[in-house]
């Protein structure tokens, strides 16, 4: 599970809870963003093993205060003596089991939460940030291995060199579909002339709560766009994009390139609405000509 501790003043987002590592790891990237001097490192000569038996040098170690749950109502610290290592890895700290252990935390992965006593005996819970594990997992399937360098004399069998240029680079865009799903279950309020215009509230609140909030959002429902044509357009006064093309590039046309009637129809509609809209407008024997990428998205829509 991933969440998000304060240390050092700083939020560090990105934390993995790891109840099988034996260790706290710091990682060395983020212990410079941290600002905090490598004078104040101990020195730890000892390697970590991992599991398939490779080993992975260490910077040394320090302890630093570590809050959780700093944007609640009641927070806990606790010192935690953090391993500093080298890595290529998409998570910045790592919490094992001896900062779980003197937390006195409990770990539910089919809840997707942590739960642990503050100094006053009540109980908090920490949920996982699903976006950033998302983020985390995708990114680490792009890592590159962190090359290290082989004691003399040290020679071994049946290894083969890995390419790292045929590794797969997965599409970055495949995670923007991917959304934090509520905790709670949704209530449907309808907020314009049709069935098809509803936007949800939380089950848990209150019916002076849902009263009171869908007045508020039924009184703004100019605010929700149905339609790329509910969308205003924005002055080029006040905003304007541009692109950055070099003057002396030379202008490239693709050749048309062959789509199936299903990826044919998508473009169509797509390129409907957004001139009805206003957002884009037809032109005639352009010299810069692209081919449409189309990608699907989870729900099976391009």
């Amino acid at each position: 599970m991933v969440i998000s501790v304060e240390i050092h003043n700083c939020i560090v987002r990105k934390t993995l809870v790891d109840q099988g590592n034996s260790a706290d790891i710091l990682y060395w990237n983020t212990f410079k963003q941290l600002g905090i001097p490598e004078a104040e490192l101990i020195p730890y000569n000892e390697p970590f093993v991992g599991f398939s038996g490779e080993r992975v040098q260490t910077k040394g170690y320090i302890k630093l205060s570590t809050r959780f749950c700093f944007d609640g109502a009641e927070a806990r610290d606790i010192p935690v003596k953090y391993v500093v290592v080298h890595a290529n890895t998409s998570y910045n700290i790592l919490l094992g089991r001896p900062s779980l252990n003197k937390l006195g935390a409990i770990v539910s992965t089919p809840h997707l939460a942590m739960k642990f006593p503050s100094e006053s005996g009540r109980i908090i819970t920490v949920h996982v940030d699903q976006k950033a594990a998302r983020e985390c997992y995708f990114a680490s399937l792009r890592l590159p291995r962190l090359e290290t360098a082989e004691p003399r004399g040290v020679k071994r069998v049946h290894t083969v060199a890995q390419n790292l240029e045929t590794i797969v680079d997965f599409d970055p865009r495949m995670e923007q579909d991917e959304r934090v799903e509520p905790i709670e279950d949704r209530h449907p309020i309808v907020i314009g002339p049709t069935d098809l215009h509803v936007t949800y509230l939380g089950s848990n609140l209150s019916e002076i709560e849902k009263r009171e909030i869908g007045q508020v959002v039924r009184k703004n429902k100019d605010l929700f766009a149905w339609r790329p044509t509910d969308m205003p357009g924005i002055a080029p006064t006040f905003l304007c994009h541009k692109l950055s093309v070099c003057r002396e590039a030379q202008p490239v046309a693709q050749r048309k390139r062959k789509m199936g009637e299903e990826r044919k129809k998508a473009v169509e509609a797509e390129a409907s609405k957004l001139l009805e809209a206003g957002f884009i407008r037809e032109i005639h024997y352009t010299s810069w000509l692209a081919n449409v990428v189309m990608v699907k998205k989870s729900n099976g829509k391009w």
